[in-house]
């Protein structure tokens, strides 16, 4: 039997990877031929910024001129001024895959926490609501995700406004992909990044993790310590639900390579020597499958077995704080 994912979950998911797919974790921010990222999209500083020496700054950070860069700060350029929509000189570093004029300011005192407020015209590339902390979780440019956690990056610093999205760097790590992946999660969780923040108010980050198969990351954050018991918002599944749903779909566990079918039986037994149920999960899973969905069937009986979990979560918390 097929069964597909809710499709709350599933939306949610898929923005994500779209997201992920537009942001600087894919090539866009990457230099073109002959052309910086600046050029491309018309990136002047004197559009974004008023006082002379940050307009400096920003055309020396453009010039790889890190001598130039010192000069500038040490004659009192601000490096951490925000211009129009919260640009700042850092962001103005980020592309094109120069790291020591990243790195730099950094160094010296840039703050990559800066939300800023429009995409300045890069369609899509950068999004309102985002910030170098969280451009840094998706890049696949090396070096700059150390770069942002060794000068301040905040782990649980919220991306918000982006198509609808609302998630912590955990999120857009899991979402990002990529190599490094592991070390990347293990560092944001000892930098004190919290596992079960909702992303969207709806997705845990173990469950985006099993959803894209990332067994590793899910076990790496079962052993930190993450609630498993943690529900989608607006379904009645938890993470055991999702490692089951890797069963199905066109390929199922065909898609796996071995090390991904050994890392998803370590969950399996880490979940099952925790109290969890493989086989009630798939059970669950084949009664949600059986409920018709065009005819409105599979919403109303969703909403009452979620209405009924939530009755007897507030009896439980309730009866313990008695």
């Amino acid at each position: 039997m097929v069964v597909n994912k809710p499709t709350s979950t599933l939306r949610a998911l898929s923005i994500a990877t779209m997201i992920a797919c537009l942001a600087p974790g894919c090539d866009a921010l990457s230099v073109l031929p002959g052309r910086t990222f600046h050029q491309r999209y018309g990136w002047k500083a004197e559009d974004y910024f008023t006082d002379p020496k940050v307009i400096a700054l920003c055309k020396a950070i453009e010039a790889n001129d890190l001598s130039e860069m010192e000069r500038l700060i040490k004659a009192g350029a601000d490096v951490n001024a925000q211009g129009k929509d919260k640009m700042t000189p850092l962001l103005w570093a980020f592309p094109d895959t120069r790291l020591p004029r990243f790195k730099w300011l950094l160094e010296h005192g840039a703050n990559p926490n800066v939300i800023v407020e429009s995409d300045f015209g890069t369609k899509g590339n950068i999004s309102a609501g985002e910030s170098v902390t969280h451009m840094a979780c998706e890049t696949h440019f090396a070096g700059y995700f150390d770069a942002v956690f060794d000068h301040g990056g905040d782990p649980n610093l919220r991306r918000t406004g982006a198509s609808g999205r609302d998630a912590t760097p955990l999120f857009n790590v899991i979402t990002a992909g990529g190599r490094n992946r592991r070390e990347k999660v293990q560092r944001l969780i000892a930098a004190g990044a919290d596992m079960n923040t909702l992303s969207d108010g709806v997705t845990p980050p173990m469950q985006a993790a099993s959803w894209f198969k990332q067994n590793d990351l899910v076990l790496i954050m079962l052993e930190a310590g993450a609630d498993f018991r943690t529900y989608d918002r607006h379904e009645c599944q938890r993470l055991i639900h999702l490692v089951v749903r890797q069963e199905f779909g066109t390929v199922g566990l065909k898609a796996l390579t071995p090390q991904m079918q050994e890392d998803r039986a370590a969950v399996i037994k880490w979940l099952e020597d925790h109290g969890e149920s493989y086989e009630e999960a798939k059970a669950d899973i084949a009664r949600w499958d059986s409920w018709g969905r065009t005819s409105g069937e599979y919403d109303r009986k969703m909403a009452a077995e979620i209405a009924e979990r939530k009755a007897r979560e507030k009896a439980e918390a309730e009866q313990k704080a008695e």
